[in-house]
């Protein structure tokens, strides 16, 4: 009986995986196909071409195919400009599909078989990964580069590469830089240190011009001014006063970067569960970027914390059980909240985030207070959520 009932929890998981896949294709039309690929694939044609890289120093920024990254992010796309822009943003969208579809498949697996067709579901329609791969940003190959990097982490001589790309490319997983010293990977992060040095250093006499813009621009886009222009964001007025003020990411970067130093001491201490606080410390690196808290796809950093989450959920029994799944249901629905010129929305990506952080930090504890043989309900190794 009990395994009929997983087969039909299994089966309706399917079936809104299906549905799930349909909506997420609606919503995928409905978006401007490559909007964000097509700034990377210009900025290698301006590289080829001489064109300028960057905007002058007086425009306004935040304007469409705009590139904001160091001129060496703009160097493997020259391998597409064979291709029209237009053939390039396919064959782009086909890698980024099939890189999101290999990070999903990995994740599901961690989690027992009867949720996997949900967890799929919730993945397959998450608001932030359809934007990510409609759109082709950078941010999943960031968060892709920096797992990899976690999972080799025992062998620096392989981490430090995915790891320096991770963090290089967008400065989206920044808060792992402190995260990673005070858990005591530093020899990960010198070497990483190193190799981007070399990186920037090789490519020097051939990127000078654009090298030198680019720093001549990084005091306004490190500014809310072009961000506050590019979001129009400007309701309700009172958040806006807050959210648009030059303190407001300051001060959020650096709460990031200390709960970074927070995770990566408790991974230190408690190496047993080393790889959930790196994925609470991956969860919350978009704050500790610029203005990271205004770009919906950054939100994706929070899908390994989600999966490890569920997992532990699931082993839970009776209402404890039931409050957790709920708990991330309700953060997942948070981040998918969208809505133009408001910053509500925002707000709401900014609660999922911090319910998430806070679920994975209650079940934690829950954790660690079985290992310590005290009366928590915890599902069995023999039970049937196990498939």
């Amino acid at each position: 009986m009990r395994m009929t009932a997983a087969r039909v929890v299994w089966a309706l998981g399917v079936v809104a995986a299906a549905l799930a896949l349909i909506a997420a294709i609606l919503v995928a039309t409905a978006l401007p196909f490559g909007y964000d690929f097509r700034a990377y694939w210009l900025a290698a044609h301006h590289l080829v071409t001489g064109a300028p890289l960057y905007q002058a120093p007086n425009a306004v920024l935040g304007q469409p195919d705009e590139f904001h990254y160091l001129p060496v992010v703009a160097v493997p796309f020259i391998a597409l400009l064979p291709l029209s822009i237009e053939a390039a943003s396919w064959v782009w969208f086909a890698l980024e599909l099939a890189l999101a579809v290999a990070f999903g498949v990995k994740l599901m697996f961690r989690l027992p078989s009867v949720a996997r067709p949900w967890a799929g579901a919730a993945y397959i329609f998450f608001l932030p990964l359809v934007l990510e791969v409609t759109l082709g940003n950078l941010d999943l190959l960031c968060v892709v580069l920096a797992l990899i990097a976690w999972n080799w982490r025992g062998r620096p001589n392989a981490a430090f590469t995915p790891y320096a790309a991770a963090i290089g490319i967008k400065f989206l997983p920044v808060v792992l830089l402190p995260f990673y010293l005070a858990a005591g990977y530093t020899r990960i992060v010198w070497r990483a240190f190193v190799l981007g040095a070399a990186a920037l250093a090789l490519t020097l006499p051939f990127l000078w011009v654009p090298m030198a813009d680019f720093w001549a621009l990084l005091p306004r886009y490190l500014d809310t001014e072009w961000v506050r222009l590019h979001a129009e964001r400007e309701q309700p007025v009172f958040l806006a006063t807050i959210a648009w003020s030059d303190a407001f990411p300051i001060v959020l970067a650096l709460l990031a970067v200390v709960a970074g130093i927070v995770f990566g001491r408790n991974a230190r201490a408690d190496p047993a569960r080393e790889t959930e606080w790196h994925d609470l410390a991956l969860a919350i690196s978009p704050y500790g970027t610029p203005f990271g808290f205004i770009w919906t796809t950054f939100l994706i950093a929070s899908i390994p914390l989600f999966v490890v989450t569920l997992r532990k959920a699931l082993r839970l029994e009776g209402l404890e059980r039931v409050l957790a799944i709920v708990g991330l249901v309700a953060c997942w629905w948070a981040m998918q909240i969208v809505q133009v010129h408001d910053l509500w929305p925002i707000v709401a990506h900014m609660v999922g985030v911090l319910g998430l952080v806070a679920i994975a930090l209650v079940l934690m504890r829950l954790e660690r207070d079985q290992a310590l043989g005290r009366s928590i309900p915890v599902r069995r190794a023999t039970s049937t959520a196990s498939g």
